[in-house]
């Protein structure tokens, strides 16, 4: 497949620029977040840091804040920065080329990540973070042609899991792959013989009761988003969180759309107790009044509990995103949340508390695709790697954040 080739992308490795933390970062008051001096004003299609605000205080510290690369609401995101932290552009493509995926792959020391589908179609890239280099691997095995359109991925017990949204021709399917070989095989495309809606991202736990793993994936009808491609339908799955445990060969609904409208980025936290899934309904994805449906732009946490150790419960609402929707999720070795929003990579506290904001806006641009500026990331140890569809930006950490996988 012309997607899967070997032939690298193009490249632009820029020398890192750096700046101390002072002229890098901008600390607004955390009061700012629920109790603003009057008189002001906003949408939500704009940035909190563009609230238009009379008083000459809180406006000066705004304006700074809108062109900083770190927005800090707390001294843990400070200590998460560190005194010195670094930002920079490890690698670019006139492709939009850094889009989803963002999974750190530990014993190779690379990210795979996945383009963004308009136009299509979409593939694989890998960086090799020692080198700051990208390629694009050749996929070999029984289903080296089935990964169309990829999306996103879960590194787990030596393999990368990876859903893709499928054709005109081949409906969307979740397959493995093995990253040293690049061997690949599909592991589910239907439910009783009815095509997957197009798996949006996925994430595996261990049950604490069978020691047996459980994937999770969020399956919702792409095609309604417009893009040309992918999987037509009809649809014939009701948008959901559905779990494969491999040890029974059993899949299943795990998470109905009454609890999650239109479900999109899922982690699991370290100790494999809790699942997070976001919300991502049309009127977010699309900059729309909360009121024009009865979607939320939630991130919600459920446990993992049950007979078999991997039934979301309990379900609880931890947040909602500001602006746009949460996309890509991971959480870190101090149970923090971290997710891609249309303000930036926003870093939440294990109770929904915003801590701070890594600004896409400032750091990545706004010339790409009219849609959020970035979409993904990864972490690695004390890195972060910002997806920003035709540029990748590696942000150094003051401590190592994300050591499990």
């Amino acid at each position: 497949m012309k997607t899967l080739s070997t032939i690298p992308a193009t490249l632009t490795l820029l020398l890192p620029f750096a700046a101390s933390q002072s002229n890098l970062t901008a600390h607004l008051p955390n009061e700012y977040t629920y109790l603003l001096p009057r008189p002001f004003n906003n949408t939500f299609t704009q940035p909190f840091v563009d609230t238009n605000i009379s008083d000459p205080t809180a406006s000066t510290q705004l304006s700074q804040a809108r062109t900083s690369s770190f927005i800090s609401y707390s001294d843990e995101f400070d200590t998460i920065l560190g005194p010195d932290p670094q930002v920079r552009l490890i690698a670019e493509s006139p492709h939009p080329f850094a889009f989803e995926g963002g999974v750190w792959i530990p014993p190779l020391n690379q990210i795979w990540f996945t383009a963004f589908l308009n136009p299509p179609p979409g593939y694989i890239t890998i960086l090799d973070i020692r080198t700051s280099t990208t390629f694009r691997p050749n996929l070999t095995g029984p289903a080296a042609n089935i990964p169309i359109n990829p999306n996103g991925a879960y590194y787990f017990n030596g393999l990368v899991y990876l859903t893709s949204f499928g054709n005109p021709t081949t409906s969307p399917s979740i397959v493995s792959i093995d990253p040293h070989t690049y061997a690949t095989h599909e592991v589910l495309n239907s439910f009783f013989g009815l095509p997957l809606n197009g798996p949006d991202d996925v994430t595996i736990a261990r049950s604490r009761t069978t020691g047996q793993p459980c994937l999770f994936y969020s399956d919702f009808f792409f095609a309604v988003e417009g893009l040309a491609g992918t999987w037509p339908g009809p649809q014939e799955l009701p948008n959901a969180v559905y779990r494969f445990t491999s040890a029974d060969e059993s899949l299943q609904m795990a998470i109905s759309p009454l609890d999650v409208q239109t479900p999109n980025g899922l982690a699991v936290n370290r100790d494999n107790t809790l699942l997070y899934v976001s919300d991502g309904p049309d009127s977010a994805v699309f900059g729309q009044p909360y009121n024009s449906t009865s979607g939320t732009p939630g991130l919600y946490v459920f446990d993992l509990g049950g007979v078999d150790g991997c039934t979301p419960m309990n379900k609880r609402l931890l947040s909602i995103a500001r602006q746009g929707f949460v996309n890509g999720i991971k959480i870190d070795d101090f149970g923090r949340i971290w997710g891609t929003e249309y303000e930036g990579v926003v870093v939440r506290s294990q109770t929904g508390k915003v801590l701070g904001v890594f600004n896409v806006v400032d750091i990545v641009g706004t010339d790409g695709p009219d849609v959020a500026t970035g979409a993904n990331f990864a972490l690695a140890k004390d890195e972060l790697f910002i997806l920003g569809f035709q540029k990748i930006y590696a942000v150094k950490l003051g401590k190592a954040v994300k050591t499990w996988y």
